[in-house]
C-alpha cells in the first residue's frame, strides 16, 4: 500500500489506539498505566481526533480555495481550541460521574487544557499532512492532463491543418490564382507561412493574447476566404482592452474550422461567421446552421477537448447553444492572474 491509497479511516483505526497508549505512558506518574487509565486515556483521544476531524473538515469545505489557506488555519485552530475545552469539561463530568475512581485530580486547569490542546493539534498535524499531500497529488495529476489534452488538441489541429488534404486545397487555390494574379499569389503564400509559423510558434502554450489569436485568425481566414471569395464572412465585434486577456492557443481556430467543416457554403448559402467578446468577458463564435446533408460526422472531439482544457484554465466553463438556426460557443477569456 503506497501513501496516496492510505484512507482517512485507516489513519483513524491506526492512530487513535496507537497515540491513546503512547500518551496513557506518557502523562503516567506512577511507571505503568493501569489498563483502565489506558482506556480512559483512549477514549479522550477518541473524543478529541473525531471532533478534530469534524472542525477541520467544516473548515476546508467552507474554505475550499488555496488563497484561503491562512484563513482556513486560523479558524481551524480557534475552532479545535473551543472544542477541546469543551469536551474536556463534559467528558470529566461524565467519567467522574460514573467511574470516579479513574478521574485525575487537574490542579492547573490551564496546563491541562495545554496538554489536551497538544494531542487535538498532533491530530490535525497528521490530517493536514495528507491533506496537502492530496493537493499536491490532484495537482500533479491536473497538470499531467492538460499535458495529455494538449497533444490531443495539437494533433486534432495539425490533422486539421498539415493534411494532405488541407495542404491539397492551399496548393491547387495558389496554383489557380498565380497565372491570374502574382500579387494575390505571393500575399497567398506569405498568409500560408503565417499560419504554420503560428502553429508551431504557439502550439505548445497554455495561453496566448487575444489579440495574438485573432491575428492568426486572420491569416487563417485569408487562405479559406480565397477558396470562398464571396461565400464566406466574418464579423468582428471586439472591444479593444478585450484584446489584452488570454485565450488558449488555437480556439478559434478550432471552432471556425468546425463552422466551415459543417456547414455548406455556396453563393446560395453563403456562411457568415461573428466573432465577439460578450459583458462577461467571453469570446463568442456564432454562425447560422445550415448543415451538410452528405459531409462529416462530428465526433466533438475538438469541443470535447477545447472543454477540458478550460476545465483546467479557468474556473468557468465554455458554454455551448446549439439552436435550429445557430451554432454558438462561449469562450471564457482569462486573466494571467486568475490562472
Amino acid at each position: 500500500m503506497t501513501l496516496k491509497d492510505v484512507k482517512e479511516k485507516h489513519v483513524r483505526w491506526i492512530g487513535i489506539p496507537v497515540l491513546g497508549i503512547f500518551l496513557s505512558f506518557l502523562f503516567c506518574e506512577k511507571g505503568y498505566p493501569t489498563i483502565g487509565e489506558t482506556l480512559k486515556t483512549v477514549t479522550i483521544t477518541l473524543i478529541f481526533w473525531h471532533g478534530t476531524f469534524s472542525v477541520l473538515n467544516f473548515f476546508r469545505n467552507k474554505f475550499p480555495e488555496i488563497e484561503n489557506t491562512s484563513r482556513r488555519l486560523a479558524f481551524s485552530a480557534m475552532g479545535i481550541i473551543i472544542y477541546v475545552i469543551i469536551a474536556d469539561t463534559l467528558f470529566r463530568k461524565v467519567f467522574d460521574f460514573f467511574f470516579p475512581d479513574l478521574i485525575w485530580e487537574v490542579e492547573n486547569l490551564a496546563a491541562h487544557w495545554a496538554k489536551s490542546i497538544f494531542i487535538s493539534f498532533l491530530v490535525s498535524m497528521i490530517y493536514e499532512m495528507f491533506y496537502f499531500y492530496t493537493g499536491w497529488n490532484q495537482s500533479k495529476l491536473e497538470t499531467q492532463k492538460l499535458k495529455t489534452q494538449q497533444v490531443a488538441s495539437q494533433l486534432e489541429t495539425l490533422k486539421n491543418q498539415i493534411s494532405p488534404h488541407f495542404l491539397f486545397n492551399s496548393l491547387n487555390t495558389l496554383a489557380a490564382i498565380i497565372p491570374e494574379d502574382q500579387n494575390s499569389a505571393v500575399k497567398f503564400t506569405e498568409k500560408l507561412s503565417e499560419v504554420y509559423r503560428y502553429i508551431l510558434s504557439y502550439k505548445d502554450k497554455e495561453l496566448v493574447p487575444l489579440e495574438t489569436e485573432l491575428d492568426f485568425i486572420e491569416s487563417y481566414l485569408y487562405l479559406l476566404k480565397m477558396r470562398y471569395p464571396e461565400n464566406l464572412f466574418v464579423e468582428y465585434k471586439i472591444e479593444e482592452k478585450d484584446k489584452k486577456m488570454f485565450v488558449a492557443p488555437l480556439t478559434l481556430q478550432m471552432l471556425v474550422e468546425n463552422a466551415i467543416k459543417h456547414n455548406v457554403i455556396s453563393k446560395s448559402k453563403p456562411l457568415t461567421i461573428e466573432i465577439y467578446t460578450d459583458s462577461q468577458k467571453n469570446i463568442v463564435v456564432k454562425n447560422q446552421l445550415q448543415k451538410k446533408v452528405i459531409g462529416y460526422n462530428s465526433t466533438r472531439t475538438g469541443l470535447d477537448n477545447i472543454k477540458k482544457r478550460y476545465k483546467y484554465l479557468s474556473h468557468k466553463t465554455i458554454e455551448i447553444i446549439d439552436t435550429n438556426t445557430s451554432f454558438i460557443v462561449s469562450i471564457p477569456l482569462i486573466q494571467l492572474s486568475d490562472h
